[in-house]
Formats: C-alpha cells, sequence, structure tokens
C-alpha cells in the first residue's frame, strides 16, 4: 500500500511540477529582459526548489567523452547482450588497436550504472570496455522470474561468456562479493571465459572489519525487520506490477540518511548560487542530483540475499557461500591476479573490509595480490572524479598490463 500511496502522490503532482519547472525556466530564459534581476532570480529559486522536489527522475543517457587531440569523441554505448535484468554494454573508443577486454560489474544498489560514467571514461582510454547495465525491476515482467544474489553470479557469468577469454572484471562496490563468487566458480569449472584479472573496488567482502553505521545498523534491526519495512509490491501500471522490490525511493532514502550533510550543504548553497547567477554552480548541481536521484527497484530476492549473506551472516569470509547450493571454494583459486582498491575516506566501505579478499582468495600467491588506498576520497572518489582519473585509474590499468606484460605507459596528465 505504501507504493501504491506514493505513486498516487507523485502522479497527482505532475501538473505541478510542469508549471514550476516551466515558471523557473520563463524566469531564467536569456529573453527574458528582467532575468537578471533581484526579483526574477528570487522568483526562479522559489519555483526551481520545489519543482525539483517533485519532478521524476529517469534513468539519465550515458554521456562518455574522451579527447582526441583537440576534440571531445563521444564513445557510444553499445548492447552486446541483453538477459532479463541486465544488458551487456560495450564501449570502445575505436582508434585501430586491439585493446585487452575489461568487464566493469556495476553494482546494483540503487542507482543506474551511469552513475559510473566517469570510471568508464578512464577505461575506454586503454581497453575494449564493457559494462553490466541493470535494470529497473519495476520494468521487468513477471514472466521473467526471480533476481536472486545467484541470479547476479549468472548474469556475470554468461556476460563473461559471451565475452570470451581474457576478459578482465573489475567490480565496483557492492557487485565485489558476486565477482568474486563468479570468478571462484568459473575456476572450479575450469571455464576458459574465467576472468583474466580481477579488481574489486570499495566493496564489502568483510563488513566485520572497519565497523560503521551499517554495520551497527544491522547488529541492532532484526534482518526480519528489513524485509517487513522495506519490501513492497510494484503497483499497477509499470511491466513488472506485482513484483516485489525494494523501491528505488525507498533506497534514496537511506543513501541520504546515512550521510545526510553533504546535501543538506548543496541545497543550502542552492539558493546563494542563484540569487547570484552562477549558472556554472547551479547546473553542476543540477546534473549531479539528476544523475543521484534517478534511482531503481531492486528485486526482493537479490535485496534480501545480499542483506543476509554479506551484511548480516557474512558468508564470504566464513567460508560459508554457496551458489546454486553448492560451497564456494575460494581457496582453489591459484593464479587469478588480484587488486583491491579503497578510498581513506570511504564511509560506506570503510578500508579493510575490500582488502579482506585477499585472506579469502588465500591460494592466490602475494606476487599476484595487490591492496592500494587512495588517500582523501570518499565512496564515489573510489569510482569517479579527479582522483580517479589520476591516481587510481592508472593503478588499475598499470595492474592489469602487468598481469598481461604490457610495459606501463608514460604517463598523460588528465583534464577535467
Amino acid at each position: 500500500m505504501i507504493y501504491l500511496a506514493y505513486e498516487t502522490l507523485r502522479r497527482s503532482t505532475r501538473p505541478m511540477a510542469w508549471l514550476l519547472d516551466k515558471g523557473q525556466q520563463f524566469a531564467r530564459d536569456e529573453r527574458n529582459p528582467l532575468r537578471d534581476t533581484i526579483g526574477m532570480r528570487a522568483l526562479a529559486t522559489a519555483w526551481e526548489l520545489p519543482a525539483r522536489a517533485l519532478k521524476d527522475y529517469p534513468k539519465q543517457a550515458y554521456q562518455v567523452f574522451e579527447e582526441v587531440g583537440d576534440l571531445d569523441v563521444v564513445v557510444e554505448a553499445e548492447v552486446v547482450h541483453s538477459m532479463p535484468f541486465a544488458d551487456l554494454l560495450r564501449f570502445n573508443l575505436e582508434d585501430g588497436t586491439k585493446k585487452p577486454k575489461v568487464l566493469i560489474a556495476a553494482a546494483l544498489s540503487g542507482h543506474h550504472a551511469t552513475l559510473l560514467e566517469d570510471t568508464i571514461r578512464g577505461f575506454t582510454r586503454d581497453f575494449d570496455t564493457y559494462i553490466t547495465d541493470w535494470k529497473d525491476a519495476k520494468q521487468v515482467p513477471l514472466s521473467e522470474g526471480e533476481f536472486d544474489f545467484d541470479g547476479y553470479v549468472e548474469h556475470l557469468m554468461t556476460f563473461l561468456e559471451v565475452l570470451g577469454p581474457d576478459t578482465h572484471v573489475v567490480a565496483t562496490c557492492q557487485a565485489a562479493p558476486p565477482a568474486m563468487v563468479a570468478a571462484a566458480v568459473l575456476e572450479a569449472r575450469k571455464a576458459k571465459h574465467k576472468p583474466a584479472t580481477l579488481t574489486l573496488m570499495g566493496g564489502p567482502i568483510d563488513t566485520r572489519v572497519s565497523p560503521n553505521v551499517l554495520t551497527k545498523l544491522t547488529e541492532k534491526v532484526p534482518f526480519k525487520l528489513f524485509k517487513t519495512l522495506n519490501i513492497h509490491k510494484v503497483p499497477p501500471g509499470y511491466p513488472g506490477s506485482g513484483r516485489r522490490v525494494y523501491p528505488g525511493f525507498y533506497q534514496l532514502s537511506g543513501f541520504i540518511a546515512l550521510n545526510p550533510k553533504p546535501h543538506i550543504r548543496q541545497y543550502g548553497q542552492f539558493p546563494k548560487n542563484s540569487m547570484k547567477g552562477d549558472e556554472v554552480a547551479l547546473q553542476k548541481f543540477r546534473d549531479f542530483y539528476d544523475e543521484y536521484f534517478a534511482v531503481l527497484d531492486m528485486a526482493e530476492g537479490f535485496y534480501l540475499d545480499t542483506l543476509k549473506k554479506v551484511f548480516f551472516e557474512h558468508h564470504i569470509p566464513k567460508g560459508i557461500m554457496e551458489y546454486r547450493g553448492k560451497l564456494v571454494d575460494f581457496a582453489k583459486v591459484k593464479d587469478l591476479p588480484l587488486l583491491t582498491v579503497e578510498g581513506e575516506n570511504d564511509n560506506f566501505c570503510p578500508p579493510g573490509q575490500t582488502e579482506a579478499a585477499h585472506d579469502v582468495f588465500s591460494g592466490i600467491p602475494a606476487n599476484k595480490r595487490k591492496n592500494y588506498i587512495q588517500p582523501g576520497v570518499g565512496h564515489y572518489g573510489v569510482f569517479s572524479g579527479s582522483k580517479f582519473q589520476s591516481s587510481i585509474y592508472p593503478v588499475i590499468r598499470d595492474f592489469i598490463h602487468e598481469a598481461i606484460g604490457v610495459e606501463a605507459k608514460e604517463e598523460i596528465p588528465v583534464t577535467q
């Protein structure tokens, strides 16, 4: 009923949202002779803030650019393979050379994979780049069946089979645990398409390490209560009507509640920038929140499985993780180069939680394993931003190149 009530309220406010948005557009229009007056800027601010509170935030289009000489070249997304709950997308900057393949396993934790545009941009410079583009569960018909943690692993293994041997896997955030499972299962099967290297970035491998607010939450709130409070049926009007999901708007409120201060600062600064007429700052604000507020529904099975296996019962570090009912033996992985990347100021996955993967993959020799901690970045800084481009990405690139015997390239300054 909560989801239905939310949808009813959302749809009933569409006319008001449209009127407010048209009002702020008129106030800021270059053809408006009063646009630069204090009064008109005040009106624009007063209209835009509630308009943004009421508007819909659809999935954003991928906008991946690479600098080629003096030109910004658009790297288009190509659908390589489609499955019920995700598409495999390719981003390749054609330059006449054969580049190593990299599969970016995107987190399925509320946001769309478009949040990783900057990550994609880094890799397209040197790699034939692919990404898992997860679908909004409310858009997936019930006839496609359920989707759980094992389903995520299966999607990854299918995509690796499509890409073939010598594909390097880079897993971001919550994608790290299922990527580890996929690598171990493919190793046990002696599959030719097993990952050539595995990079885990800011992923919750062992959340008992460096406890944070999420850890404390799982210690105090019973697992059953998460299911009772967070799982709801998709209302009529969507292809997935009737599917049980963890709604995107619930997840978004959780993200903000965990770290509200930056958002309070940003929204507090918006009226000041609006009254000053600082269009650069205003557009930066809009671009960020158009992406940040674009969330998707997560299928019940995947949400509850991940919550139980990763955050409550710690299946991977305890050695009790199963795939399709069979125990996963991570220690049998012997020759997989493993890199873990962490952010010094990461509040979601503090340093140590991702590095724990090295203890899990105990059979990999020390000379094939590396942990890197980036000073001065939080969770999202691990995947995007100037420090990702200038410091983190080169570490991953050189790690992969070293694994396949490619000499390190001379560093070229990255412009933003």
